[in-house]
């Protein structure tokens, strides 16, 4: 397939559309349709019983049966996501990252797997001829002309090309014109042209162009792939109307040219080996030249290298992507292999890339990320897009990832023990002999000041923890806590305010309420652990919120002043409710712990 061909056509395969793969917006969804699913039955029944079989005046049925439903919903949930993610978005944008992807910042936070490109992510993609060796026998001359005739013959020349152009420009060599121009594939591994004067000349991978025949002058090849990139010079009979080699290619010489690498791509694997991500490096260069670069970057095992000419079936690829590291001479549907088989695995995968072969396999990753200055191709595929073509930002997008998860975690667990306890009180108060127990503005006095506020607060601040475990897991392992203690203590309240304190439902109702911001708060202060200056005044602004809606505002919130009986009650449960959360809360994140732990 020609260069413009197969540019056109993975342009359009890049232009489909992808489905979001994001875990925390799958967990949300997941979410919202179980309570959209029970919720209307619930209520129902749950009207039914209060107005039909106790008595329920009509407006109070209704009242508190609504009450119930708001409280199953995590109303803030979906707009504190989008705007955790968005902030990182903007974030991004000043480290000049262009996220193209909402939620490819989640993914790359995931990551365990990083697929590297060589060329323009390791290496800043400037090239330079280090030396052109003629094969014995052949004059230097002669070399030097057919270098410089093919790169020149090019009209659209690839970094390659254009290091040799430079490299003969200010030399005394002859450059002949050509009459018909092979251009570079992916495929192929080389390019070539024929000339006026009747010869004909191929530029490009050695094994590609000559084949077994490559032994006769493996050495001299091999001599120069220690450190550098060496393209072979043949000589052809010419070309056919497919563009393959007419004829057995003679060869003639060979040019190593050095990758430039980038400054900050030591510090930048250092910072993946760190956080446990494993690096594989796949190239379409020779595997000895990727393997000297990797090794220079600290890549790990990368003097264990892979010629990818070699890897022909799928098992083939699923069991070196496994054992190695370093991949060269790999084609465009290898990369793609690749990505396909550590995915396999379970495997979180990112891939980098900047080229037209690289498209494929940014495509099938689960976040992808292309250089800005690389091919449209890649731009239009990737999720993410650095814009000063430095990998280096990439430390930066990943600890913006985590910020973002870990955050949203924390907070998520406020508006889940809200939905955890309105669905099981919901359910219980169908069976049980008193109303339900909470108003709508009632609601609103707690999901105000211990959900609201305190998870926009705790989803803003800075977090560089490692992502562990899967997002609906670790929200509810958090949740259960508060949501346990809360549903005791209401059962309690009303046992024992009807039964023993013979107070109206407006004051159960009351005890209720305060008892239930009195558990958010306890989970606040353990999400809030270790304290902040920030945290700190959340906390104050909590607690002062809570109480002034309760006294100087409380007839807008349905709030009842206190009986004695009622703050006896009220200390002793409150008391009560802070040792039970604390060793529930201990217990289940110890548990939890050990098991992310095992998981590892």
């Amino acid at each position: 397939v020609g260069a413009e061909n197969y540019a056109a056509k993975i342009s359009a395969e890049a232009k489909q559309h992808k489905a979001v793969n994001s875990e925390i917006m799958n967990s949300l969804n997941g979410i919202i349709k179980f309570v959209s699913f029970i919720i209307f039955p619930l209520g129902a029944l749950l009207f039914a019983r209060q107005h039909f079989l106790t008595g329920t005046e009509t407006n109070e049925a209704i009242l508190s049966t609504v009450s119930a439903l708001v409280g199953m919903i995590p109303e803030g949930l979906i707009l504190l996501t989008s705007t955790v993610l968005a902030v990182a978005v903007v974030r991004l944008a000043k480290s000049r990252v262009l996220v193209q992807q909402l939620y490819c910042i989640e993914t790359l936070a995931r990551v365990d797997t990083l697929c590297l490109d060589k060329t323009g992510t390791i290496t800043t993609g400037k090239m330079e001829v280090a030396a052109v060796r003629p094969v014995p026998g052949v004059p230097q001359a002669t070399v030097d002309t057919a270098f410089a005739s093919i790169a020149r013959a090019d009209e659209d020349p690839n970094e390659t090309a254009q290091a040799i152009v430079e490299h003969f420009a200010g030399a005394d060599v002859a450059v002949l014109h050509a009459s018909r121009v092979v251009p570079f594939s992916s495929d192929k591994k080389w390019s070539g042209a024929v000339f006026d004067d009747g010869s004909a000349y191929v530029m490009g991978a050695g094994q590609f162009i000559l084949g077994d025949a490559l032994a006769a002058v493996a050495d001299q090849q091999n001599e120069l792939a220690a450190d550098a990139r060496v393209l072979l010079l043949a000589q052809v009979d010419g070309f056919d109307e497919e563009g393959d080699i007419v004829g057995a290619p003679k060869p003639l010489g060979f040019i190593a040219i050095h990758d430039q690498i980038r400054a900050t791509a030591a510090q930048t694997i250092a910072y993946f080996k760190e956080q446990g991500v494993d690096l594989k490096v796949i190239s379409g260069d020779d595997p000895r030249t990727v393997s000297g670069i990797a090794a220079k970057v600290g890549v790990p095992r990368a003097e264990d290298y892979v010629d990818a000419t070699t890897l022909v079936t799928d098992d083939d690829i699923a069991a070196a992507i496994e054992r190695y590291s370093v991949f060269g001479r790999v084609k465009p549907e290898q990369k793609k292999a690749f990505v396909v088989a550590l995915q396999a695995k379970g495997h979180i995968v990112a891939m980098t890339g900047d080229g037209v072969n690289d498209t494929l396999a940014l495509k099938q990753a689960d976040c992808s990320v292309a250089m800005a200055a690389g091919s449209d191709a890649a731009r239009n595929v990737a999720q993410l897009v650095l814009v000063d073509n430095d990998f280096a930002a990439m430390p930066k997008v990943v600890a913006e990832g985590r910020r973002s998860i870990n955050n949203l975690q924390r907070s998520a667990s406020l508006f889940l023990v809200k939905t955890l306890l309105s669905m099981t009180l919901a359910v219980v108060f169908i069976f049980l002999p008193w109303q339900y127990p909470f108003q709508p503005i009632q609601m609103t006095l707690i999901s105000a000041f211990t959900i609201g506020l305190p998870s926009f607060v705790l989803a803003l601040e800075p977090n560089k923890d490692r992502i562990k475990g899967r997002f609906l897991e670790n929200v509810i392992v958090k949740s259960i806590p508060g949501a346990v203690c809360a549903v005791l203590t209401i059962l309690i309240v009303n046992a024992v305010g009807y039964n023993l304190l013979h107070i109206d439902y407006e004051h159960v109702s009351t005890l209720c309420v305060l008892l239930t911001a009195w558990i958010g708060a306890l989970l606040i202060v353990r999400l809030s652990v270790p304290f902040t200056p920030i945290r700190v005044a959340l906390l104050v602004v909590v607690v002062g919120g809570t109480v002034l809606g309760a006294t100087l505002l409380h007839s807008l919130f349905g709030i009842e002043p206190f009986t004695f009986g009622m703050t006896v009650l009220f200390a002793i449960l409150a008391l009560g409710t802070a040792v039970l959360f604390h060793v529930l809360y201990t217990t289940i994140d110890a548990w939890h712990a050990k098991r992310l732990a095992s998981m590892v």
